[in-house]
């Protein structure tokens, strides 16, 4: 087989080849892009989460966000992430 480079828009440079495949692979093919687009669905779906804190506290959130140019809303929800993130690590 032979390879060549192309070039894909807002990805870059690929190797790809002349390989054709079979009816079954390219049926599993599908079933594997059928299960990754439900598998972003699920991923993507939001609950709201409430939790009471000091009026203080989200006075500070806002004035972080704020010299951030974020809404406070986000704010808290990406430092949550980050210390989760870090978190999970540590314990794995």
């Amino acid at each position: 087989m032979d390879k060549k480079s192309v070039n894909i828009p807002d990805i870059g440079i690929a190797e790809v080849s002349d390989y054709i495949p079979s009816s079954e692979e390219e049926q599993k093919i599908f079933e594997f892009e059928a299960q990754a687009e439900k598998d972003v669905i699920e991923i993507k779906k939001s609950v709201n989460v409430n939790f009471r804190w000091s009026e203080f506290e989200v006075k500070r959130a806002k004035k972080i966000a704020a010299k951030l140019g974020m809404p406070y809303q986000t704010y808290i929800k990406s430092i949550l992430k980050q210390a989760m993130d870090r978190d999970e690590l540590k314990f794995n």
